[in-house]
Parts: C-alpha cells; structure tokens; sequence
C-alpha cells in the first residue's frame, strides 16, 4: 500500500467517524426537547490534540443545511451570548493575577472587596470563585424575573447586591455549596480593581488575546445583541430576543463569542496558559451535592469556575454550562491521549440537551476514538 492510499484510507475513516457523530448529534438534536423554547439549530464544534499535533476546530451546523448563495452569514461564524460560560472565562482572567502575584486566592477577598467587609467572618477569593462563600443569588427571585420579561433597564452592580442583602450576610453558610451569580458580579469587580482596567479590557488582556479569541467581547448595551445566535424565549413571548433582553440582567458581565471560540477557549486553558499548579487547582473539583435529574452528571463538582465531572468512567472532563434567554452555550474538554474538547449553541433554552451534545461529542472523539 502506498503512502498516498494510506492517507485516503485515514481520510475516509475520519469522514466516516464524522459522518456517525453528525447523525448522533442530529438524533439527540431531533428528541423531543424538555427546554421552555425547544431548539431547531446547534452549532457544535470540536478540537483534537494539542499544541503542534491540534487539529484545525471543525464545525457542524444541525441539522445540516445546503450551501447558501448570496449575503445570507453562515449560522456557525455567528456570536452568541454565552451566559454562565463567561464565569468560566472571569476565572481564568483572576488566575492569571494570581499567577502573578497580584491576588492571593488564599487571602482575604475583602481586600479587594470592601462590599464583603461587614458580613460576618472573612471569605478568600477561591471560596468566592467555587460558589462556597455563603453568597446570596438573584436566580430565584420573582421581581427579577418579572423585569427581565418586562423588558426594563437592568439593575445596577450595587442594586444587585442591596436587593439579595449581601451587606446583611444573607446567604448559605460558607463553605457549603451554592450557586451565586452575586459572587461572579463581585469577581469582576476584583478583577478591575487588581487588574488595573475596565473588565473589558482586563478580558481582552488576559483571555481573548493570549487564548486568540478574536470574535470575544463582553457586551454591554442593548444595541450589541444585533445579530446575535438567538431563538425564541418564552420569557419574551413572540417578542425576538435581541429587542426585549439587556445583557446586564447578567449582573457579572456577559461575553459573546462564535461557536469556534468557545471551543478554542476550553481547549486553551493549558499549561502553556496558565501554571500548572494553578491549572490543577481550576480543575480540582469538590461535590456539589444532590443528583442533577436529566443531565450526564455522574459525580458533578465544582472547581475555580469550572464544572467538573469526578466520575472515571462517565469523565472526567470540565467546562461550563450557561443558559439564558434564546440560547444555550456549553463548552467541555476531555483529557486524554489526544484532548478534545467541545462547544455546543442550542437556539433554544435546553441545558440538558447541550450538555448531552458535548458529552457524546467527548466520549466519541476523545482518546484518539
């Protein structure tokens, strides 16, 4: 057999491994949806090896769609907002001042924090960034909800956090485990404070530039949703997303991306990226606690702004889930001898669904499969 015939054969085999994973996606894209707005589209995307041996990201687009002529913009080069992704990406950002000194996780967030400074005991920043800093959150609250759908202004930083009582030290007990996007609120705000910038740009400087995200940015007003990867919401009834929401209503900032780039973004934290020590510590989950009905979580945890899955025969791999009005972003990396990771944009507000995405993508492709 020449070298050329077996090139041709390599060749085929990956277009036929490609082919049945974009018929598992299809088929799980395709199941009757528990999500409030069922999704039609998923962009997906996936990355093999690392360093010199990376493949190129590839991307699929579900279900399938004809070349298109004309000015109508591929679905897969679109940004979408990714939600709680971006806490992700906030935590990484900190990680990189910590790898310079300029933040001690083991220290005291009310340094940087003064918000914190008349609850009762002390919190470090690690606590704040794995959700055990006995923080209070906004998820649940009905007059957040009812100004959300109302279309109105988003609540200001301090408004947010006169409203859950921060200052009165309402909340969980520290250390146990509760998710907080008040927390999330206030590692931006550290991370301006030690970073010296405007969160925008203390992002570009520690994420999107190293990491190559050129389609990153955190969004700000109304007017940045235009053109966006949306579905429709429920919360907006036949109203389209990008008139009715205000990416505010994400209290710790909220960035936009392509598909590509989320799955970039996963794949890039590495050691080239980060310390290694530091690394293993973002990826040292503890147990949240109780099952997760309907989702691929076996043994779910939480480390320093990822979620992690501690099982070994379900895992492990790590990333994050967000959810929001019209879209579902989920991003996902296996570790392995040849790493993979994933990034799934569902048009429609399916968590379990994305999720189930990223892992059949991960358990296909991830070790060289």
């Amino acid at each position: 057999m020449t070298g050329k015939d077996k090139h041709d054969d390599r060749k085929a085999g990956t277009e036929t491994g490609l082919d049945l994973l974009t018929a598992a996606l299809a088929g799980l894209l395709a199941e009757d949806s528990t999500g409030p707005a069922p999704a039609r589209t998923a962009l997906v995307a996936f990355i093999r090896g690392q360093g010199a041996d990376a493949e190129p990201v590839r991307t699929l687009v579900l279900p399938r769609r004809p070349a298109r002529n004309g000015a109508t913009a591929d679905p897969a080069d679109r940004r979408a907002l990714v939600y709680s992704l971006t806490k992700t990406i906030l935590a990484a950002a900190l990680l990189r001042l910590a790898a310079r000194g300029l933040v001690e996780l083991d220290g005291p967030a009310e340094r940087w924090l003064p918000e914190l400074a008349g609850r009762p005991g002390s919190v470090t920043v690690a606590q704040i960034l794995t959700h055990r800093a006995g923080l209070p959150d906004y998820g649940g609250r009905p007059d957040y909800h009812a100004a959300v759908s109302a279309g109105a202004d988003p609540w200001s930083g301090d408004e947010y956090l006169a409203r859950c009582g921060v200052a009165e030290g309402l909340g969980s007990p520290v250390g146990s485990f509760a998710y907080s996007n008040i927390g999330y609120l206030l590692v931006g705000r550290l991370l301006e404070r030690a970073g010296g910038a405007p969160l925008a740009e203390v992002l570009e400087r520690e994420v999107f530039g190293p990491l190559g995200l050129s389609s990153a940015s955190l969004l700000r007003d109304r007017a940045d949703l235009d053109g966006l990867f949306f579905g429709s919401s429920p919360t907006f009834g036949a109203a389209p997303v990008h008139t009715a929401y205000h990416p505010g209503w994400v209290s710790h900032g909220v960035v936009a991306m392509t598909v590509a780039d989320a799955c970039r973004f996963i794949h890039g934290l590495t050691e080239a990226y980060l310390p290694g020590a530091l690394l293993r510590r973002m990826r040292d989950g503890l147990p949240v606690g109780g099952p997760m009905g309907g989702r691929p979580w076996v043994e779910p945890s939480y480390g320093l702004g990822l979620m992690v899955e501690l099982d070994p025969a379900a895992g492990p791999y790590w990333g994050h889930t967000g959810g929001g009005p019209g879209v579902t972003p989920a991003a996902y990396h296996a570790p392995g001898p040849v790493p993979v990771s994933v990034a799934v944009f569902l048009d429609g507000e399916d968590g379990n669904l994305a999720e189930w995405m990223a892992v059949e993508v991960l358990h296909r492709l991830r070790g060289g499969r």
